[in-house]
């Protein structure tokens, strides 16, 4: 009468805003009693008030019973809020789901529909494979309903039936085609909706619906229908082409007249994607023009959306229609400087396609705008970073660049001189680091340019000196790696420096010790070959005056040249002391001849050190077209190898020749014969016996059978392999078609003439062009001919006409469903006689499938029983008639031997020694039989009795000690804080070495803390100093408090440290015991059932948390069944502390308590359907605490059984 309603709830939060927690404590603990309640109007808003509260972050599982009730009210306000609730807290794996399809059913057959309605709702939230097998047949007969808004529902909820049951699909999908034809428009679009993501996997499925679609496709004036079929004609079209030529015309349509922009840009999508431009013929450039002009409208558009789609349409047009995209190059780059990052780089993209000759410039230009600030003022404001842009944006830019510049061996750069200006530049942007790409660029233009030389080496000379540029050497990303390329192509092209002791002067610099080793080498290497350079000029104009002026010119280089000798580096510091070496030497010849007017001679021998040759460009492909020489064999054994090594190799080769694929045919063949030419040498000369051979082979073959490491092939696999090997011996005897490229050249060059023809026509003066670079030819091998792969892969790059800029990307979807069912189901093939909808299948109550297993345990354990009694009795009166006989021929032996009484007395002994034998023999056959018995669960006394004390665990185990320890909880406490006892067992191993000081050191944690003040009575603490003769031992003990809570990981830690005799090592372990969950369960509180089923029905809401563990148990021949069932449980009682409450036929009840106050209870279960040799035990856990719980689960999982 007093309940809170939904809407005091949510005033009273309102209102309690410093205690917001407390109140909804209380709110929680009312809504507990309400659900209770056999008011079901109490209990509709108890339930509706725990949805609300779920949304704000708290659990409602516990209700998930009193949520099905509500579901099962009469009155729609409470229906529809128990399907609320259902459908935000039921997981597929909640248990009373099953409780579920008789509701939703009665529901589903409501003549209200509301009622329809709302269960439709709520089953497309908590569908499961079960419901969706049983109620797949109901929803299929209500796709005929009267109302199209029940019809549309119905249709929309099949799909996540189809995604839980896919053999519904196939069951369903002609009544599903059939709603194609609907009269009502919405049910008509969810229809298409339902088959566009079906088909978005396998398409393939659904090509016999395109007239219908097609059918729609001229006909509605749904927008989003219109999309959805469009995008599916997408996904149809590459199976179908036939289909492009009768969609061509409503696409063309649309995109001219629809006003819809996302029809529009679909429909464009699928010209591009779906092949409309190559089968369009001649009109395929007038349909790429409409679809260009009708995408510039959404580059012109205010929405970001609009034009990032656009952004990336014209991409996809840019691989086919270079040209047209070229012609909208304003607005494209206006897109650069959009806000919006996102576009940027969709433009971007655009840009680097399109440069060409006329537009590099502008473009370059363009991109460096973004990388300066726009206060700059000068070059030294580019050293500063700017605030605004990423530097991840400005990497990319700078990549770019570079990227469209050098593109097809820099075909666009008509002026070097400008690109060697714009790397320069580059070099200069701070807060990147691109030195790397700049460095190869630099090198790589000069070394191909002859012409660009002089001017490279004048720039080159400027970064050098550039004060600004040398002081972020010690910065985080800086450019500094460039100066490697100045430094080199100063060196290498020294004879184009205007001042060659300023540039020593500069590579000499005190700042050189802060680059990085890889420049300091190129540094020390360039300044020598600089001198040698100077040197030789200077030689010509030798004289005294000279002489004097260069001594202290290379006495200076030499002292500035020990700072490289300190460097860290090995290589730097090589090429430094070699550098000194030279002027040592240098500096003793000139002393040597001091008035000497001519330079000594080891002056005029130095330049051709470095400068004897000129340095070229060498071809990619020259290594491979290095011509052998005659006489040469590559393959053949340069010395006579042992003959095993030979029948390895060999052995190993054809392994190697077998298992792989040769990509390239000719190849492949010319070096298998070249390995036929040089084995038969070899065997020509082996003169060694084959029998021989064979028992070697033999022997090895033998030896690798019994290698464990070793996998053999099986002898089928090698006879399935017999024909691929006789086919590769016999590889020269398949023909090879030579393919001559004339014809097809000569058809490209027809080509060219018509469209030199068609190109005719009135041109524009041109502008008078800069002379051609002049290009340092790739150097190649003597006598090396391009091959016919050189050719085509020159033409190739020819007709693709460039290439395109891109980054790596790897997404994956989070919206994805797992649908891979649905994508095997097939089709195109009619529906069989036998398939049909499965029924329902019914379920039982849990009394009654206990009442059932019961019954079946009994049935069993009777016929067992009359099992054993018969081959009891078959085996007495095997021994009755045995003894009859027995008695007989005994009667005749005294009749015949009265006179011997011993004679008696030994037979007598004789019976009863075999009477035994045969009583025992039923008994051993029940017990060691396993068959299809079925062992009964063993008692509570039983495994109490049979329950295994935990020993001791390994710690540590070397050369010298041996550490084991145990926990247990203490009766000892800590100002009433709970204590761990922690034993440690040392032992010392060694046979004559004493260990001294040894000594643990505890580390205190979060989780415990080390009490010093409690020690045990007969004991030594753990933190006592010991010393350890040889092969003795000791125990301590030391007590832990428990300061935090019982969790997974838990572990003490200490470090253990100790000297052995006669070593001065010094011995310092770190060492981690585990602490198990079973050390903090409280024993000595036994809980009978009674007890255990009030917890359970009182406080069984607060088992919050649960989990399952599944253990194996292996069953040998020789164990009784009985026996393994008995140990595996003793073990899991005994290691993890858990007490046995009941035990019924094939279960058992567990239960534990913590000193914390946390409940475990657990349901044991057994399945003795054995495989391979081995049963099954499952352990169902909840728990009050997850951490609790998760300990627990992690010792079950790491116990064997």
């Amino acid at each position: 009468m007093f309940e809170k309603s939904l809407t005091d709830l949510i005033r009273g939060i309102r209102a309690n805003k410093k205690n917001e927690q407390k109140y909804i404590a209380v709110c929680l603990q009312e809504i507990r009693n309400e659900v209770k309640s056999n008011d079901i109007d109490i209990k509709g808003v108890a339930v509706a008030k725990l949805t609300y509260l779920q949304m704000l972050g708290y659990d409602m599982s516990w209700a998930s019973f009193h949520i099905v009730e509500v579901m099962s009210s009469p009155k729609l306000l409470h229906k529809r809020a128990g399907y609320l609730a259902a459908a935000q807290s039921f997981q597929q794996d909640t248990d009373v789901l099953m409780l579920t399809t008789n509701l939703i059913k009665k529901d589903l057959a409501s003549s209200s529909p509301l009622e329809i309605s709302i269960a439709v709702n709520g089953l497309s939230h908590i569908v499961t494979p079960d419901l969706a097998r049983d109620l797949c047949q109901d929803l299929v007969a209500m796709l005929n309903h009267s109302r199209p808004y029940i019809r549309k529902k119905v249709v929309l909820v099949l799909y996540k039936v189809f995604l839980k049951f896919p053999e519904a699909l196939r069951l369903s999908f002609p009544r599903l085609k059939e709603k194609l034809e609907d009269a009502d428009p919405s049910v008509v679009s969810a229809t298409v909706s339902v088959i566009c993501e079906l088909a978005r996997k396998n398409p393939r499925n659904y090509l016999s619906l395109a007239p219908q679609l097609f059918r729609l496709l001229t006909t509605s004036a749904n927008n989003w229908m219109l999309i959805k079929i469009i995008k599916m004609f997408a996904s149809l079209t590459p199976l179908e082409p036939r289909l492009i030529k009768k969609l061509l015309p409503p696409l063309t349509s649309l995109i001219q007249t629809t006003p819809a922009m996302s029809v529009l840009y679909e429909c464009i999508h699928t010209v591009i994607t779906g092949g409309f431009l190559e089968a369009a013929g001649d009109s395929s450039h007038a349909l790429a023009a409409t679809c260009v002009n009708k995408l510039r409208r959404l580059l012109e558009d205010p929405d970001q959306n609009l034009k990032y789609v656009g952004l990336l349409a014209m991409s996809r047009l840019l691989s086919t229609h270079p040209k047209l995209i070229a012609e909208h190059k304003d607005i494209i780059l206006e897109c650069i400087d959009d806000d919006d990052f996102s576009i940027r780089f969709r433009a971007l993209d655009l840009v680097v396609g399109m440069a060409n000759k006329k537009s590099l410039v502008d473009i370059v230009k363009r991109l460096i705008a973004h990388l300066v600030p726009g206060d700059s003022s000068g070059a030294s404001s580019l050293h500063e970073a700017s605030s605004v842009l990423d530097p991840v944006y400005r990497t990319d830019i700078i990549n770019r660049i570079v990227f469209i510049c050098s593109q097809n061996q820099y075909r666009n750069v008509a002026n070097f001189e400008w690109y060697i200006t714009v790397l320069v530049g580059l070099a200069h942007v701070s807060g990147v680091n691109v030195g790397e790409i700049l460095t190869n660029q630099l090198m790589d233009v000069s070394v191909r340019v002859k012409s660009v030389r002089p001017f490279a080496v004048k720039q080159m000379f400027r970064l050098l000196s550039d004060n600004q540029l040398l002081k972020t050497a010690k910065k985080r990303d800086t450019n500094i790696e460039v100066l490697s390329a100045a430094a080199w192509i100063c060196g290498e092209y020294c004879s184009f420096l205007d001042n060659i002791p300023a540039t020593l002067e500069c590579l000499l610099t005190p700042y050189v010790v802060d680059m990085p080793v890889n420049v300091q080498a190129l540094y020390v290497h360039n300044i020598t070959k600089i001198y040698a350079f100077w040197v030789n000029e200077l030689i010509d104009e030798w004289n005294t005056e000279l002489q004097t002026e260069f001594v202290k010119v290379t006495e200076v280089m030499k002292d500035k040249m020990g700072m490289f000798t300190r460097s860290t580096d090995l290589e730097v510091q090589e090429r430094a002391c070699n550098a000194r070496a030279i002027f040592d030497i240098v500096l003793a010849a000139i002393s040597q001849d001091i008035s000497s007017e001519r330079a000594p001679l080891v002056l005029q021998g130095l330049p051709s050190l470095f400068s004897l040759y000129e340095l070229n460009p060498v071809a990619p492909k020259a290594q491979k077209k290095v011509p052998v020489p005659e006489g040469l064999d590559l393959d053949a054994w340069i010395n006579d190898p042992l003959p095993d090594l030979v029948e390895d190799s060999e052995s190993e080769t054809a392994s190697l020749e077998t298992h792989s694929v040769d990509m390239d045919v000719h190849t492949s063949t010319t070096s298998k014969k070249k390995k036929k030419k040089s084995r038969s040498k070899h065997y020509d000369d082996d003169s060694e016996d084959e029998g021989d051979k064979e028992q070697r082979r033999a022997a090895r073959m033998e030896a690798l059978r019994n290698d464990p490491y070793y996998i053999m092939s099986d002898k089928s696999e090698k006879r399935k392999e017999g024909k691929l090997l006789d086919l590769e011996e016999d590889v020269d005897s398949i023909p090879i078609v030579k393919l001559s490229l004339d014809d097809f050249g000569m058809a490209d060059n027809g080509k060219t003439k018509k469209q030199k023809k068609k190109s005719k026509g009135k041109r524009l003066p041109r502008l008078p062009s800069p002379p051609p670079p002049v290009y340092a030819p790739e150097e190649m091998p003597e006598d090396a001919v391009d091959s016919a792969s050189d050719q085509e892969a020159t033409n190739s790059k020819r007709r693709s006409g460039g290439a395109s800029y891109t980054k790596s990307q790897q997404g994956q979807d989070i919206f994805a469903v797992e649908d891979s069912g649905l994508n095997t189901v097939d089709l195109s093939t009619p529906l069989g006689a036998d398939e049909r909808f499965p029924q329902m299948q019914t379920y039982l109550s849990p009394e009654e499938l206990r009442r059932q297993e019961e019954a079946r345990v009994r049935v069993e354990r009777k016929e067992r029983r009359l099992a054993q009694s018969a081959s009891t009795t078959a085996l007495k009166d095997d021994g009755e008639i045995k003894k009859k006989k027995k008695k007989k021929s005994s009667d005749t032996i005294v009749k015949k031997a009265k006179k011997s009484p011993s004679g008696v007395d030994t037979k007598e002994k004789k019976k009863k020694k075999k009477r035994p034998v045969a009583e025992k023999e039923p008994e051993q056959i029940v017990e060691n039989g396993h068959g299809n018995e079925v062992p009964d669960m063993p008692t509570e006394e039983l495994l109490k009795d049979q329950k295994k004390q935990i020993p001791p665990e390994l710690l540590l185990s070397n050369e010298q000690v041996e550490l084991h320890y145990q926990m247990s909880l203490s009766d000892e406490k800590d100002n009433g804080t709970h204590l761990i006892e922690a034993k440690l067992f040392i032992k010392n191993k060694s046979d004559e070495a004493t260990l001294s000081n040894l000594h643990l050191t505890t580390i205190e944690s979060f989780d415990f803390r080390y009490v010093e003040e409690i020690r045990h009575d007969s004991l030594a603490s753990l933190n006592d100093t010991f010393e350890l003769e040889a092969s003795k031992g000791i125990e301590a003990v030391g007590y832990f408090a428990i300061t935090g809570d019982i969790r997974r990981g838990l572990c003490l830690r200490c470090d253990l440290q100790y000297d052995v005799q006669n070593s001065s090592a010094l011995n310092q372990i770190p060492l981690e015991m585990i602490v198990r969950p079973s050390v903090f369960v409280v024993k000595g509180q036994p809980m009978d059932p009674a007890q255990f089923a009030t917890l359970l029905a009182e406080h069984g809401q607060e088992f919050d948390y649960r989990d399952t563990v599944t253990l194996q148990i292996p069953i040998t021949t020789d164990t009784a069944v009985d026996q393994a069932l008995i140990d595996a449980l003793s073990t899991i009682t005994g290691t993890t502390q858990l007490q046995v409450v009941e035990v019924v036929p094939g279960a058992a009840s567990l239960y534990a308590k913590s000193i914390q106050g946390s409940q475990i209870a657990g349901l044991l279960k057994y399945d003795l359907t054995m495989q391979e040799n081995a049963a099954t035990i499952t352990i169902d856990l909840k728990s009050t605490d997850d951490g609790f719980l998760e300990a627990f689960v992690d010792q079950l999982t790491a116990t064997h059984l």
